[in-house]
């Protein structure tokens, strides 16, 4: 890019509208172009496209989930579910009291073939248990049956036991009374196999999970399980965050969306039958009243961008 250089007024220089006005043409640039400015010079979300006008990003968002503790002084306590299928917990406050992000206005968030909703979210989270809930008998099993070092078998925990985050949205009223999962996103209450309730992995494109539990093992090199053949490790408070991207290809567009609010249900193991692989209750692990296995939460965020395409 071409260097301008004027020099300043020097004493005796008569000062006129004429003269001063001169000094500015050089800034005056009318043929912008690839060899006198650069792209990081444009405002690029203030320019229009052609045939729609408007920002880039018309709509951004969020509110504050959950119970804002910043010491986790005050928490939610969430019980393990003992049937299935089963309702959802709504991530709220100790009041408590679901908090959400709506009612949006109407046609504020309005989805169609020129944009895409993208929703974030985050939430601090603490699972806990009591006991060895991974050696209750259930199915799909919560443990692997190992060699025992003195003989005999032994049953591990798998890990796999989870809590699930969800996301759901209202797009009929700002009444926000007709929440409903997000598109591709199951309502973990299908029926799979022998009393198997839960939905396949396809249909968790807007979840979270949350270990249960975090356990080892002392092992040999010939994979013989010894004693203590499953050791706790303590699980803090921690965040956990998820994403979720709609456009009108998924499932039409969508007029307004509402309000949209995060559930949990848990605890969940994955299961595989006929090929597919899914997410599923364990309702044994949860104990006679629920309480065998719980996850506590405290705050975080929930945020949406509507970005225009193009």
């Amino acid at each position: 890019m071409s260097r301008i250089i004027r020099g300043p007024i020097v004493d005796g220089e008569e000062i006129k509208a004429g003269p001063l006005n001169d000094r500015f043409t050089d800034f005056t640039q009318t043929n912008l172009n690839q060899f006198n400015t650069r792209d990081a010079a444009i405002d690029l979300p203030q320019f229009e496209r052609s045939g729609q006008r408007g920002f880039m990003v018309p709509v951004a968002t969020d509110t504050e989930i959950g119970e804002a503790s910043l010491k986790h002084t005050t928490s939610v306590t969430l019980n393990g579910q003992i049937t299935a299928p089963t309702t959802p917990y709504i991530i709220g406050d100790a009041s408590p009291a679901p908090t959400v992000l709506g009612p949006l206005g109407v046609g504020l968030v309005n989805v169609t073939t020129d944009n895409v909703l993208r929703v974030y979210w985050h939430l601090n989270v603490r699972p806990k248990y009591t006991g060895s809930p991974w050696l209750e008998s259930d199915t799909p099993s919560p443990v692997y049956d190992m060699d025992a070092s003195g003989g005999g078998h032994q049953g591990v925990a798998t890990w796999g036991t989870c809590w699930v985050i969800y996301l759901q949205w209202d797009i009929t009223s700002p009444a926000l009374t007709n929440w409903t999962e997000v598109p591709f996103q199951g309502d973990y209450r299908t029926a799979i196999t022998g009393g198997v309730v839960g939905d396949a992995l396809s249909d968790c494109t807007a979840a979270s999970v949350v270990p249960a539990w975090i356990t080892y093992s002392d092992a040999d090199d010939r994979i013989v399980v010894g004693s203590p053949h499953n050791i706790g490790v303590p699980v803090g408070w921690r965040s956990v965050s998820g994403c979720y991207y709609y456009d009108a290809s998924m499932a039409g567009e969508i007029s307004t969306v509402y309000g949209l609010r995060l559930v949990a249900k848990g605890p969940m193991h994955p299961y595989n039958v006929g090929g597919v692989n899914y997410l599923v209750h364990q309702t044994a692990v949860s104990g006679d009243t629920g309480t065998d296995v719980q996850l506590e939460h405290t705050g975080g965020r929930l945020g949406i961008i509507l970005q225009r395409l193009g």
